[in-house]
């Protein structure tokens, strides 16, 4: 069996840097699927590299739901909501503790699953669980790094969002061959 790893906290503090605008701008990205008004959710969140943008994005009609098993990332991701001041628009969840899919059952429109996948043990179950919350015509930007994820590991992750009832599009939203955007039909 294959063990995960869950990215330590302290490393999440280079998620921040601003070289990294470069290479993943969080607006370039999500143009094409974050509008305002819409209900969207960063899972697996970090401080909030991409849930900051997110928020700004559907405005204050809209909301973001920031996923991640770290409460530490999570404080720190409510801190940097309040001094960009989008706190209100944003709403953190810890996975096993206040955050349940079956709650929020066709609620979003778009979920961002950014070089995250990897780190979760049961992706069966989270790939159900995002087609479960998802509305009809909802979408997922799925995305693995390439060094930690094989395009084996990608093409198994895929099987497995299909097996859950989500579609491949054949949109390509980064250059990476390991990035897809997925659709609840």
């Amino acid at each position: 069996m294959k063990k995960h790893h869950v990215c330590p906290f302290w490393v999440a503090y280079t998620f921040l840097l601003p070289v990294r605008k470069l290479q993943h701008n969080p607006y370039k990205i999500l143009k094409p699927y974050v509008k305002q008004g819409m209900t969207v959710m960063d899972y697996g969140c970090a401080m909030g590299y991409f849930s900051i943008p997110m928020a700004r994005m559907t405005g204050p009609s809209g909301m973001v739901y920031c996923v991640d098993i770290q409460e530490k990332m999570l404080v720190n991701l409510q801190k940097r909501a309040a001094r960009y001041k989008v706190a209100d628009i944003i709403k953190t969840l810890l996975v096993n503790k206040n955050f349940n899919p079956e709650e929020m059952a066709g609620k979003l429109d778009f979920v961002l699953l950014f070089f995250v996948a990897h780190e979760v043990p049961d992706q069966k179950s989270l790939f159900t669980g995002l087609h479960l919350m998802l509305k009809n015509g909802g979408k997922v930007l799925f995305a693995e790094p390439k060094g930690h994820v094989s395009e084996d590991d990608f093409r198994r992750s895929l099987r497995l969002a299909e097996e859950a009832g989500l579609t491949i599009t054949g949109d390509k939203p980064l250059r990476s061959r390991l990035s897809v955007i997925l659709r609840k039909d």
